[in-house]
């Protein structure tokens, strides 16, 4: 059976809370099994829970298809001037117009995504990222685009390039060059130094910062690696629990 021809009621389950998605999906197989449908049922238990990321791109796929569309009509729009570039009728400025609006519509979606957290909670800066790799890989993979838009994404995506249509644009054309300034009085000098000083342990603190929430990020991805191998095991007891029932 195909994923196109799963039940309904199992298309559903992508849409529902992750921490529902295991329970749900076994209590359905286990009522297409009392209904008489072992095939469907098996297929049904083998269905793997989306980690973070893709629960979260299904979700916008799912109540965010404006949104969603707007960022596929987006990586359309960049792959054609990509193509168009390559071939010789495009232009640098039309491509960079395009990546622009492409990186404006993940960004929209990155900005939506924050709002689908049960509680108000914040994702994570590292579910964030994944998310915003996944579209990319997305704009550039058709493939990719298609689990995407199917609103049954099991996993994130690393983008890959364009591929063929990877196009470096030329430098943009120098800035006219300045008038000498005059040489500043020390009074201006010890301000700058100043400013300087405050700039470099601003720096600092947000370094710092940056260090503790990827320290946090991490700890988060590694209890979702984790329960991801959990349900790996819930789903593999499900599927011999269904094969001992058919022998029995």
């Amino acid at each position: 059976m195909a994923d196109d021809d799963l039940p309904p009621d199992a298309d559903a389950l992508y849409g529902l809370p992750l921490e529902r998605f295991t329970e749900e999906r076994n209590a359905l197989a286990k009522r297409l099994r009392s209904d008489g449908d072992g095939k469907a049922a098996k297929r049904v238990a083998a269905l793997r829970k989306p980690n973070v990321a893709a629960w979260t791109i299904n979700q916008l796929v799912r109540s965010r298809s404006a949104d969603v569309a707007d960022f596929a009509a987006s990586a359309d729009g960049l792959r054609a001037a990509q193509t168009a570039l390559l071939e010789g009728r495009g232009a640098p400025a039309v491509l960079r117009e395009a990546r622009a609006a492409e990186r404006s519509a993940v960004d929209r979606l990155l900005e939506l995504a924050r709002g689908l957290f049960p509680g108000g909670r914040e994702p994570a800066g590292a579910t964030l990222e994944r998310i915003a790799a996944t579209l990319h890989a997305a704009a550039a993979d058709e493939s990719v685009r298609d689990g995407v838009l199917s609103g049954r994404l099991l996993t994130d995506y690393e983008p890959s390039g364009f591929g063929d249509l990877q196009v470096e644009l030329p430098d943009a054309p120098p800035a006219p060059a300045r008038a000498e300034a005059p040489e500043p009085d020390p009074e201006a000098q010890a301000r700058e130094a100043e400013a300087r000083a405050r700039e470099a342990a601003e720096r600092e603190r947000r370094e710092r910062v940056a260090a503790l929430q990827a320290a946090l990020d991490e700890a988060v991805a590694e209890r979702e690696r984790a329960e991801a191998v959990l349900d790996a095991a819930r789903a593999e007891e499900a599927r011999r629990r269904a094969a001992l029932e058919e022998l029995n």
